[in-house]
């Protein structure tokens, strides 16, 4: 089976909390197949310079600027071959933390990992057979891990990574 490569990004907040995005995205967006960006891109700047290298399917955070947050919707699902991906920011649904609200955005069965950001914290965890994916912030990393984000390769299994930042 062939590995498709997805780039797992949320929170950049530029260009409110960085003015640009790292350039290590920016390379490493050029081999994925597709760019998930799970919230607080903040601005259409941001978004259009992810789509104009590859695909990228996004969602909104709770700090995205109007014009943008309009745009896009609080959850989605991504298939790539057998996989559903499911992804959201993190701050809308029930549950006392972020991954638990991040997971109650899908019903049981309806997805096979679940990208998420919000908490600026990497997490990799699975919670009843669905792969919690929490690739951190490449500019506001928080847990003491710094910056990062992450890479998922779709295969015979689910792969995932995370990519430090400077």
């Amino acid at each position: 089976m062939a590995v498709y490569k997805i780039l797992a990004v949320s929170d950049t907040h530029v260009p409110t909390i960085a003015q640009r995005l790292p350039e290590k995205i920016l390379q490493a967006a050029r081999s994925c197949d597709l760019i998930i960006h799970a919230g607080d891109i903040v601005s259409v700047d941001t978004l259009a310079a992810l789509s104009s290298i590859k695909r990228t399917e996004a969602v909104r955070g709770n700090m995205d600027f109007s014009n943008l947050a309009m745009r896009l919707p609080v959850s989605r699902v991504i298939h790539e071959g057998k996989w559903r991906i499911g992804v959201t920011h993190g701050h809308i649904g029930r549950g006392r933390d972020t991954a638990e609200r991040a997971s109650s955005m899908f019903p049981p069965g309806t997805v096979d990992c679940v990208v998420f950001g919000h908490s600026h914290i990497q997490m990799l965890e699975d919670r009843a057979g669905v792969l919690m994916f929490n690739p951190g912030s490449p500019t506001a990393g928080r847990g003491g891990r710094g910056n990062s984000f992450g890479i998922l390769e779709l295969g015979d299994r689910i792969e995932t990574r995370f990519v430090q930042l400077p």
